[in-house]
């Protein structure tokens, strides 16, 4: 069989990640396939995580592209032209290539490779991991082969003859063993009956959430007091933070219980976390993998309320709670120097009414464990080997 040529193309972290799962069990198939080789490229407006792509041997190809925003901004005039741009850098990369299948996981950067592919007739391979689709999703489902699902309730936006629901894929090395989730608990009842303090994994994305750092911040002392905290504040913010906790923890006797970092991996720190406070995206997934109760603080703006649309599903599925942006500022006062000051009340007090209750938080950890469809990323490698085979 002649060697298998497949593009990924998706924007952002939450889109990336769970196409280095899929690459991960494509690698896997083509073994069992005994197909020669799968040459695998990535399409994006940048590579996201160079180190992984390298690992996993899939070649990084930049493609321009313009994003949607819905606020005014300058670059709203420019990006159309961006998109043209993209279409017919991709048009020329997708020809040389060829590709046997095109997976996409949607948002601004997929768009313009979506439309050459639809004009080169490449089967196109649609994920989404999203409650309700996007504007990108939504175009691509026209001409897509095959669509995935990472909740049920998606169902609903797409043609039922080619789309299934395989739940979020997610990379191996972030995904417990049944040992592993056993193991945890017992030392999560084990610390409790010592009375040590439970560990919070504060997670907002690779960019970092202003909000969400800014509320730990500020009720960092109080936390600490009866929690340890791992605080992921994202790339751009890490000096930042780095800073201001060590203004806010200086002489604190609690202060070794407070760890940060920028980005990295976060498998690690499943293993420890007792309880997670994320916003609503593919984080979610693998929380809930873990048996992690969630509080979810979903971003207030997205488009179509997409991320507050995950966050509830979530909580009716009994898996965390949401705390929306809004509540977060209820109480916001004005002091003298006119600076803000936003009462953090609630937080604590949901993080509070879980882990202080042994039979909510072992009710949580099951809904999250008996809710998580597992194989997503297996499913869909096959899937794409079966396309990219027929195609070939």
């Amino acid at each position: 069989i002649n060697n298998m040529k497949i593009v990924f193309t998706g924007a952002g972290g939450g889109h990336f990640y769970p196409l280095i799962a899929v690459a991960e069990k494509i690698k896997e198939e083509v073994q069992i396939q005994k197909i020669f080789e799968a040459e695998m490229f990535f399409f994006s407006d940048k590579s996201y995580n160079q180190p992984l792509l390298d690992k996993y041997n899939i070649k990084f190809e930049k493609i321009p592209a313009g994003k949607l925003r819905l606020y005014f901004s300058l670059e709203n005039f420019f990006d159309p032209l961006k998109v043209v741009a993209g279409f017919f850098v991709a048009l020329f990369k997708l020809f040389s290539i060829y590709p046997d299948v095109v997976f996409t996981k949607g948002g601004y950067a997929s768009l313009p490779v979506v439309f050459a592919a639809r004009m080169l007739f490449i089967p196109i391979f649609l994920h989404e991991s999203d409650t309700a689709p996007g504007k990108t999703n939504l175009i691509t489902a026209r001409s897509a082969k095959r669509i995935a699902i990472s909740y049920a309730s998606a169902a609903k936006y797409f043609d039922e003859a080619k789309t299934a629901y395989t739940g979020q894929p997610i990379m191996g090395e972030y995904l417990p063993t049944s040992d592993m989730l056993d193991k945890k608990y017992i030392n999560f009842v084990n610390n409790l009956s010592k009375k040590e303090k439970p560990t919070l994994f504060v997670l907002g994305g690779s960019q970092g959430s202003e909000i969400i750092n800014n509320m730990i911040l500020e009720s960092l002392k109080e936390l600490l007091m009866k929690y340890k905290v791992i605080h992921q504040v994202g790339d751009n913010n890490f000096e930042k933070y780095k800073l201001a906790s060590e203004v806010i923890l200086k002489g604190d006797p609690h202060k070794d219980d407070y760890t940060f970092f920028a980005t990295g991996d976060l498998g690690q720190y499943y293993e420890v976390a007792d309880m997670a406070i994320t916003r609503a995206g593919s984080s979610l997934f693998e929380f809930s993998s873990w048996g992690i109760p969630m509080i979810i603080i979903p971003f207030t703006v997205s488009n179509g309320n997409h991320a507050l649309l995950n966050a509830y599903a979530f909580e009716q599925a009994g898996c965390g709670v949401v705390l929306e942006e809004s509540n977060l500022r209820k109480n916001i006062l004005l002091n003298i120097y006119l600076e803000l000051i936003i009462s953090y009340n609630s937080l604590l007090n949901m993080i509070d009414s879980i882990l202080s209750d042994k039979d909510r938080y072992e009710t949580m950890r099951m809904s999250n464990i008996n809710g998580f469809k597992s194989g997503a990323a297996d499913i869909i490698a096959k899937e794409i080997v079966k396309i990219g085979l027929s195609h070939n």
